[in-house]
């Protein structure tokens, strides 16, 4: 109906090219660097878990943190992202234990899987405003 009413389809790449509106991004980052606090409890469980990767995974957490730190200082208010206090990742963890390798192991793979698809999310966020704006990570 747009494309009928406003005739905005034409050269519709050439238009998206030239938007320079200056709408709020900052949610965005707000939820990235929220969602990589987050994902640091998680994290620490399969750390915990799939201890034939113990290395790895120590590296995978300490950059996650320093993403989520990296992120939260693009933030034009830092003291609004969302980080899970001391109680909030101990009763994560709690949720998580199970005595059940099989589960532990379902349940480390779901956080593997849903941590990439958040991370490519996450990459393609910062490389547009990459593009979009004159910041450097």
């Amino acid at each position: 109906q747009m494309c009928e009413k406003f005739t905005v389809c034409e050269n519709s790449m050439e238009m998206l090219v030239r938007n320079n509106l200056n709408l709020p991004r900052d949610k965005c980052l707000r939820k990235i660097s929220s969602g990589l606090y987050t994902f640091r409890t998680y994290l620490e469980y399969v750390q915990e878990t799939f201890t034939s990767e113990k290395q790895n995974i120590e590296s995978l957490c300490y950059s996650t943190e320093h993403l989520a730190r990296t992120v939260r200082q693009m933030v034009i208010n830092p003291d609004e992202v969302v980080i899970p206090d001391s109680a909030t990742q101990a009763s994560l963890r709690a949720k998580l234990k199970s005595d059940k390798t099989w589960i532990e192991k379902i349940t480390t793979h779901l956080i593997l899987r849903d941590f990439t698809s958040f991370m490519e999310k996450t990459v393609r966020a910062i490389r547009y405003l990459q593009n979009t704006r004159s910041i450097s990570v």
